[in-house]
Protein backbone atom coordinates (compact mmCIF):
# COMPACT_ATOMS: atom_id res chain seq x y z
CA UNK A 1 0.00 0.00 0.00
CA UNK A 2 1.67 3.13 -1.08
CA UNK A 3 -0.01 5.88 0.92
CA UNK A 4 0.02 10.37 -0.30
CA UNK A 5 2.11 11.61 3.11
CA UNK A 6 1.29 15.34 1.75
CA UNK A 7 -2.34 14.01 3.21
CA UNK A 8 -2.08 11.21 5.61
CA UNK A 9 0.45 9.88 7.94
CA UNK A 10 1.25 6.51 7.80
CA UNK A 11 0.37 5.55 11.24
CA UNK A 12 -2.75 7.24 11.29
CA UNK A 13 -3.80 4.79 9.01
CA UNK A 14 -2.25 1.99 10.11
CA UNK A 15 -3.76 2.66 13.70
CA UNK A 16 -7.67 3.42 11.32
CA UNK A 17 -7.07 0.26 9.54
CA UNK A 18 -6.65 -1.62 13.10
CA UNK A 19 -10.42 -0.59 13.81
CA UNK A 20 -11.61 -2.70 10.87
CA UNK A 21 -9.25 -5.97 11.59
CA UNK A 22 -12.08 -7.57 13.02
CA UNK A 23 -14.51 -7.65 10.44
CA UNK A 24 -11.70 -8.10 7.64
CA UNK A 25 -10.89 -11.44 9.48
CA UNK A 26 -14.74 -11.77 9.89
CA UNK A 27 -14.86 -11.59 5.66
CA UNK A 28 -11.86 -13.30 5.07
CA UNK A 29 -11.79 -16.65 3.05
CA UNK A 30 -9.62 -19.61 2.59
CA UNK A 31 -8.17 -22.58 4.83
CA UNK A 32 -4.91 -22.68 6.72
CA UNK A 33 -4.25 -19.00 5.47
CA UNK A 34 -7.20 -16.88 5.03
CA UNK A 35 -7.39 -13.95 2.78
CA UNK A 36 -9.29 -10.37 2.49
CA UNK A 37 -10.90 -9.83 -1.21
CA UNK A 38 -8.81 -6.57 -2.25
CA UNK A 39 -11.22 -4.85 -3.40
CA UNK A 40 -12.42 -4.82 0.03
CA UNK A 41 -10.21 -3.35 1.49
CA UNK A 42 -9.42 -0.64 -1.25
CA UNK A 43 -12.85 0.44 -0.49
CA UNK A 44 -12.23 1.16 2.85
CA UNK A 45 -13.29 4.92 3.65
CA UNK A 46 -11.05 6.45 5.81
CA UNK A 47 -11.62 10.05 7.57
CA UNK A 48 -8.88 12.06 7.48
CA UNK A 49 -8.47 15.11 9.45
CA UNK A 50 -5.36 17.94 9.20
CA UNK A 51 -1.92 15.98 9.14
CA UNK A 52 -0.91 18.06 12.52
CA UNK A 53 -3.82 16.85 14.29
CA UNK A 54 -3.29 13.32 12.47
CA UNK A 55 0.56 13.75 14.13
CA UNK A 56 -1.05 14.18 17.62
CA UNK A 57 -3.48 11.13 17.38
CA UNK A 58 -0.44 9.12 16.27
CA UNK A 59 1.67 10.22 18.62
CA UNK A 60 -0.42 10.01 21.63
CA UNK A 61 -1.85 6.40 20.56
CA UNK A 62 1.89 5.48 20.31
CA UNK A 63 2.21 6.37 24.12
CA UNK A 64 -0.68 4.97 25.25
CA UNK A 65 -0.73 1.87 23.17
CA UNK A 66 2.94 1.30 24.36
CA UNK A 67 2.24 1.28 27.74
CA UNK A 68 -1.11 -1.36 27.02
CA UNK A 69 1.48 -3.47 25.23
CA UNK A 70 3.72 -3.57 27.98
CA UNK A 71 1.30 -5.03 30.35
CA UNK A 72 0.14 -7.53 28.16
CA UNK A 73 3.57 -8.42 27.52
CA UNK A 74 4.16 -8.73 31.12
CA UNK A 75 1.32 -10.45 31.98
CA UNK A 76 2.20 -12.92 28.94
CA UNK A 77 5.56 -13.83 30.52
CA UNK A 78 3.89 -14.71 33.60
CA UNK A 79 1.09 -16.88 31.71
CA UNK A 80 3.73 -18.79 29.80
CA UNK A 81 6.12 -18.92 32.75
CA UNK A 82 2.76 -20.75 34.91
CA UNK A 83 2.64 -22.74 32.04
CA UNK A 84 6.38 -23.71 31.67
CA UNK A 85 5.68 -24.68 35.68
CA UNK A 86 2.70 -27.19 34.97
CA UNK A 87 4.94 -28.86 32.21
CA UNK A 88 7.63 -29.68 34.46
CA UNK A 89 5.45 -30.75 37.24
CA UNK A 90 4.35 -33.25 35.14
CA UNK A 91 7.25 -34.06 33.55
CA UNK A 92 8.67 -34.82 37.41
CA UNK A 93 5.89 -36.32 39.27
CA UNK A 94 4.56 -38.73 36.32
CA UNK A 95 8.93 -39.94 36.02
CA UNK A 96 10.17 -39.61 39.52
CA UNK A 97 6.61 -40.17 41.96
CA UNK A 98 6.07 -38.21 45.05
CA UNK A 99 8.36 -39.53 47.64
CA UNK A 100 11.39 -37.43 47.87
CA UNK A 101 13.02 -40.12 49.57
CA UNK A 102 12.29 -42.73 47.13
CA UNK A 103 15.21 -45.04 45.50
CA UNK A 104 15.75 -45.51 42.27
CA UNK A 105 16.99 -47.50 39.21
CA UNK A 106 18.01 -47.34 35.72
CA UNK A 107 14.50 -47.54 33.61
CA UNK A 108 16.51 -48.58 30.23
CA UNK A 109 14.91 -45.85 28.71
CA UNK A 110 17.32 -42.26 28.02
CA UNK A 111 14.68 -39.69 28.04
CA UNK A 112 13.36 -40.76 31.35
CA UNK A 113 16.42 -41.58 33.31
CA UNK A 114 16.07 -43.23 36.37
CA UNK A 115 12.78 -44.32 38.10
CA UNK A 116 11.66 -45.36 41.44
CA UNK A 117 12.47 -48.82 42.70
CA UNK A 118 8.74 -50.59 42.41
CA UNK A 119 7.81 -48.62 38.83
CA UNK A 120 8.35 -51.10 35.73
CA UNK A 121 8.73 -49.90 32.34
CA UNK A 122 6.93 -52.21 29.73
CA UNK A 123 5.53 -52.29 26.35
CA UNK A 124 1.95 -50.41 25.66
CA UNK A 125 0.56 -53.52 24.57
CA UNK A 126 1.05 -55.36 27.47
CA UNK A 127 -0.19 -52.97 29.95
CA UNK A 128 -3.54 -52.16 28.03
CA UNK A 129 -5.61 -55.30 26.92
CA UNK A 130 -8.24 -54.33 25.05
CA UNK A 131 -7.73 -51.02 23.48
CA UNK A 132 -9.16 -50.20 19.82
CA UNK A 133 -8.60 -47.67 17.47
CA UNK A 134 -11.33 -45.54 15.69
CA UNK A 135 -12.71 -46.16 12.13
CA UNK A 136 -14.12 -42.86 9.90
CA UNK A 137 -16.52 -43.51 7.62
CA UNK A 138 -16.57 -42.35 3.70
CA UNK A 139 -17.01 -38.80 3.92
CA UNK A 140 -18.88 -38.82 0.64
CA UNK A 141 -21.72 -41.03 1.96
CA UNK A 142 -24.58 -38.06 3.43
CA UNK A 143 -26.00 -41.27 5.14
CA UNK A 144 -23.51 -41.80 7.55
CA UNK A 145 -23.36 -38.26 9.00
CA UNK A 146 -25.37 -35.78 10.66
CA UNK A 147 -25.19 -32.71 12.67
CA UNK A 148 -27.48 -33.32 15.56
CA UNK A 149 -29.69 -36.21 16.95
CA UNK A 150 -26.66 -38.48 15.67
CA UNK A 151 -24.08 -40.33 17.39
CA UNK A 152 -21.30 -38.87 19.06
CA UNK A 153 -18.35 -39.03 16.83
CA UNK A 154 -14.96 -37.35 18.56
CA UNK A 155 -11.88 -36.29 15.82
CA UNK A 156 -8.62 -34.24 16.99
CA UNK A 157 -10.54 -30.83 16.70
CA UNK A 158 -13.04 -32.37 19.52
CA UNK A 159 -10.16 -32.35 21.82
CA UNK A 160 -9.98 -29.66 24.19
CA UNK A 161 -11.75 -29.87 26.92
CA UNK A 162 -10.68 -33.09 29.55
CA UNK A 163 -13.93 -34.88 29.38
CA UNK A 164 -15.64 -34.88 26.29
CA UNK A 165 -19.42 -35.04 25.57
CA UNK A 166 -19.93 -33.62 22.30
CA UNK A 167 -18.56 -33.52 18.84
CA UNK A 168 -18.92 -31.40 15.67
CA UNK A 169 -20.22 -33.95 13.77
CA UNK A 170 -22.50 -37.36 14.76
CA UNK A 171 -22.34 -40.29 12.77
CA UNK A 172 -25.96 -42.59 12.49
CA UNK A 173 -27.39 -45.39 12.75
CA UNK A 174 -27.12 -46.25 9.44
CA UNK A 175 -23.10 -45.52 9.35
CA UNK A 176 -22.98 -47.91 12.66
CA UNK A 177 -24.70 -50.64 11.49
CA UNK A 178 -23.26 -50.60 8.41
CA UNK A 179 -19.26 -50.39 9.52
CA UNK A 180 -19.58 -51.58 13.24
CA UNK A 181 -16.99 -49.07 14.19
CA UNK A 182 -15.67 -49.67 17.96
CA UNK A 183 -17.38 -48.11 20.61
CA UNK A 184 -15.25 -45.93 23.00
CA UNK A 185 -17.12 -46.21 26.65
CA UNK A 186 -17.21 -43.80 29.07
CA UNK A 187 -14.29 -42.95 31.35
CA UNK A 188 -11.84 -44.26 28.27
CA UNK A 189 -8.78 -42.08 27.90
CA UNK A 190 -8.33 -41.12 23.94
CA UNK A 191 -5.22 -40.45 22.75
CA UNK A 192 -4.28 -38.97 19.04
CA UNK A 193 -1.87 -40.47 17.17
CA UNK A 194 -2.01 -38.83 13.53
CA UNK A 195 -1.87 -35.26 12.45
CA UNK A 196 -1.74 -33.41 16.17
CA UNK A 197 0.31 -36.24 18.39
CA UNK A 198 -0.36 -36.32 22.04
CA UNK A 199 -4.03 -34.90 22.70
CA UNK A 200 -5.46 -36.72 25.49
CA UNK A 201 -8.90 -36.61 26.94
CA UNK A 202 -11.34 -38.97 28.89
CA UNK A 203 -14.65 -40.27 26.96
CA UNK A 204 -17.45 -37.86 29.08
CA UNK A 205 -19.88 -40.42 27.67
CA UNK A 206 -20.24 -43.82 25.43
CA UNK A 207 -19.27 -42.52 21.72
CA UNK A 208 -17.41 -43.09 18.85
CA UNK A 209 -14.25 -41.63 17.22
CA UNK A 210 -12.40 -41.37 14.36
CA UNK A 211 -9.25 -43.35 12.56
CA UNK A 212 -6.71 -41.27 14.51
CA UNK A 213 -7.72 -41.82 18.43
CA UNK A 214 -6.76 -44.75 20.38
CA UNK A 215 -8.94 -45.40 23.05
CA UNK A 216 -8.78 -47.01 26.32
CA UNK A 217 -11.11 -48.74 28.43
CA UNK A 218 -11.20 -47.86 32.21
CA UNK A 219 -9.81 -50.93 34.63
CA UNK A 220 -8.91 -51.70 37.41
CA UNK A 221 -5.49 -53.12 36.49
CA UNK A 222 -4.36 -49.16 35.90
CA UNK A 223 -5.55 -45.57 36.66
CA UNK A 224 -6.48 -43.86 33.76
CA UNK A 225 -5.56 -40.30 35.30
CA UNK A 226 -2.10 -41.28 35.60
CA UNK A 227 -1.48 -41.87 32.04
CA UNK A 228 -3.83 -38.79 30.72
CA UNK A 229 -0.81 -37.00 32.13
CA UNK A 230 2.06 -39.22 30.76
CA UNK A 231 0.89 -39.89 27.62
CA UNK A 232 1.66 -36.54 25.70
CA UNK A 233 5.48 -36.78 26.62
CA UNK A 234 5.45 -40.55 25.96
CA UNK A 235 3.87 -40.25 22.23
CA UNK A 236 6.36 -37.18 21.61
CA UNK A 237 9.33 -38.94 22.42
CA UNK A 238 8.15 -42.24 20.49
CA UNK A 239 7.14 -40.83 17.30
CA UNK A 240 9.04 -40.63 14.13
CA UNK A 241 9.42 -37.77 11.78
CA UNK A 242 8.55 -37.96 7.70
CA UNK A 243 10.61 -36.71 5.19
CA UNK A 244 8.88 -33.54 5.34
CA UNK A 245 10.01 -33.41 9.50
CA UNK A 246 6.38 -33.93 10.70
CA UNK A 247 6.08 -35.93 13.67
CA UNK A 248 3.85 -39.16 13.14
CA UNK A 249 2.70 -42.92 14.88
CA UNK A 250 1.73 -45.84 13.64
CA UNK A 251 -0.18 -48.82 15.58
CA UNK A 252 3.44 -50.70 15.60
CA UNK A 253 5.16 -48.53 17.26
CA UNK A 254 2.61 -47.53 19.76
CA UNK A 255 2.05 -51.40 20.23
CA UNK A 256 5.54 -51.57 21.37
CA UNK A 257 6.28 -48.09 22.76
CA UNK A 258 7.62 -48.15 26.27
CA UNK A 259 5.15 -46.76 29.33
CA UNK A 260 6.20 -46.81 33.06
CA UNK A 261 4.09 -48.56 34.56
CA UNK A 262 4.34 -47.73 38.80
CA UNK A 263 1.96 -49.60 40.97
CA UNK A 264 -1.92 -48.83 40.87
CA UNK A 265 -1.66 -47.05 43.85
CA UNK A 266 1.23 -44.87 43.76
CA UNK A 267 -0.92 -44.11 40.14
CA UNK A 268 -3.88 -42.63 41.49
CA UNK A 269 -1.76 -40.57 44.16
CA UNK A 270 -0.22 -38.91 41.67
CA UNK A 271 -3.38 -38.90 39.42
CA UNK A 272 -4.93 -37.11 42.57
CA UNK A 273 -1.90 -34.59 43.25
CA UNK A 274 -1.74 -33.66 39.68
CA UNK A 275 -5.15 -33.25 39.31
CA UNK A 276 -4.80 -30.59 42.19
CA UNK A 277 -1.96 -28.59 41.65
CA UNK A 278 -2.43 -28.51 37.64
CA UNK A 279 -6.23 -27.12 38.23
CA UNK A 280 -4.33 -24.48 40.59
CA UNK A 281 -2.06 -23.03 37.84
CA UNK A 282 -5.01 -23.99 35.19
CA UNK A 283 -6.85 -21.24 37.52
CA UNK A 284 -4.45 -18.84 37.49
CA UNK A 285 -3.93 -19.21 33.91
CA UNK A 286 -7.23 -18.17 32.59
CA UNK A 287 -7.02 -15.40 35.02
CA UNK A 288 -4.02 -13.97 33.59
CA UNK A 289 -5.48 -14.40 30.23
CA UNK A 290 -8.65 -12.73 31.06
CA UNK A 291 -6.60 -10.08 32.05
CA UNK A 292 -4.57 -9.70 28.61
CA UNK A 293 -8.13 -10.06 26.98
CA UNK A 294 -9.41 -6.92 28.66
CA UNK A 295 -5.92 -4.81 27.79
CA UNK A 296 -6.47 -5.98 24.13
CA UNK A 297 -10.47 -4.89 24.31
CA UNK A 298 -9.19 -1.77 25.70
CA UNK A 299 -6.55 -1.13 23.28
CA UNK A 300 -8.72 -1.67 20.44
CA UNK A 301 -11.63 0.29 22.01
CA UNK A 302 -9.11 3.38 22.38
CA UNK A 303 -7.57 2.87 19.19
CA UNK A 304 -11.47 3.01 17.74
CA UNK A 305 -12.63 5.99 19.71
CA UNK A 306 -9.09 8.65 18.93
CA UNK A 307 -9.23 8.06 15.26
CA UNK A 308 -12.57 8.03 14.68
CA UNK A 309 -12.36 11.78 16.42
CA UNK A 310 -14.96 10.18 19.59
CA UNK A 311 -11.61 11.23 22.15
CA UNK A 312 -10.39 13.99 20.96
CA UNK A 313 -6.48 14.84 22.16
Amino acid sequence: MVINKTIANPLFVLYYLLTYKPQLVKESFGGTQPNVNQFKVATIRIAIPPLEEQGRIVSYLNDKTGKIDARVSLLSKKRDAYQRLKKALISRVVTKGLNPNAKFKPSGVDWIGEIPEGWEVKRFKDIFIPYSTGLTPDSKNDNYFCTEDGFTWVTIADISPKHITKSKLSITNKAIASLYPPKTMKGSLMFSFKLSIGKVAFAGKDLFTNEAIVSIPPSCKYRLGFFYYLFPSVLQMNATENIYGAKMLNQKIIANMLVLNPPVSEQQSIASYLDEKCSEIDANIAKLEKQIEKYKELKRALISEVVTGKRRV
